[in-house]
């Protein structure tokens, strides 16, 4: 089967996978509609059952169809980027790695890594995806990225990840250095009812957390003034206006060694996912990619020595 299957055949089951439709689907590879119809034939008589059902207003994969196109897509892309990786080493790089970061890992874990290559790999290409789990992980799973830095959570369970621990990175609350809080010093969770907050989207572990901890305290839960993951949005906001956010503790120490915000003295009985590195079960590691994971030991034990990373992988990874 495999010597009879051609990219061609990839690039329809990719366009039908995107249309739905075969009339739609064709012009996408220049083909007139029989012979886009007479390409699918081909493709299901190869894989020995049938990968669309047809109806009036267009056709619908079937379990095996679905599966077909994501495999064809994750070859479309392969076969891609194995070209632009290619042009790239043809002009001097050793390699490229792709990387999808959350925020949590991008002020420290993130630039020390990319500050270190530098030095040791300054010819290796990292091509680095800022997101959510929603977004970096199914990239993930497609192929699409090497590995993923980010929080493990256990929110999704899948055989498909494996992740090795880096370190922990518990959460404190920020304001502004000139905020009220910030200058009375000890404070409780009363002192947050008429709070104003920039929170996580509502479906972010570290949102589910925070409401949890203060509905505890008896603090109603706090209606955002902003939902953002982003870490420099808080950041600017924050040293403009009277709110207050959680952020990870590592981060928040930079920016208030540098008076840019100030952390609240008060100690948050949250215990969120430790900080980790995701990859794809199974994959073997390029020399690149295996160069750009011990870098990210390395690094994560510098700043966090008393954690020291795992290389033992588990399964259920979710940043």
């Amino acid at each position: 089967m495999l010597s009879r299957l051609r990219l061609r055949h990839l690039e329809l089951l990719d366009a039908l996978g995107e249309t739905q439709n075969i009339h739609h689907a064709a012009p996408r590879l220049n083909l007139t509609q029989p012979a886009a119809s007479k390409l699918l034939q081909e493709i299901e008589t190869l894989y020995r059952t049938r990968l669309f059902d047809r109806h009036p207003r267009g056709i619908t994969p079937t379990e095996a169809g679905a599966s077909a196109i994501r495999w064809a897509r994750q070859l479309l892309f392969s076969v891609g980027e194995s070209v632009a990786e290619a042009h790239l080493m043809a002009r001097g790089a050793t390699g490229r790695v792709r990387i999808g970061a959350l925020p949590v890992a991008i002020p420290m874990l993130v630039t020390g890594m990319l500050d270190t290559l530098a030095q040791t790999a300054p010819d290796l290409v990292v091509t680095l995806v800022e997101g959510g789990s929603d977004t970096v992980l199914p990239a993930l799973a497609r192929g699409e990225l090497d590995l993923v830095l980010g929080r493990l959570t256990t929110d999704v369970h899948s055989t498909q990840f494996t992740h090795h621990v880096l370190y922990e990175e518990p959460v404190c609350l920020v304001a502004s250095a000139t905020h009220p809080l910030i200058s009375r010093g000890r404070i409780g969770f009363q002192d947050l009812v008429d709070a104003r907050w920039i929170l996580p989207p509502e479906l972010a572990p570290l949102r589910r957390e925070l409401d949890a901890m203060l509905l505890a305290h008896g603090v109603h839960r706090p209606m955002p003034r902003i939902e953002t993951m982003s870490l420099l949005l808080m950041q600017i906001l924050l040293a403009r206006g009277d709110t207050i956010a959680a952020m990870p503790l590592h981060v928040a120490r930079h920016y208030a060694a540098q008076h840019m915000l100030g952390i609240l003295d008060l100690n948050l009985p949250i215990r969120m996912p430790p900080v980790g590195m995701i990859l794809l079960a199974g994959a073997r590691p390029a020399a690149a990619v295996q160069v750009v994971i011990d870098t990210i030991h390395a690094v994560a034990n510098a700043y966090h020595p008393a954690t020291p990373s795992t290389d033992s992988p588990r399964h259920g990874a979710q940043a």
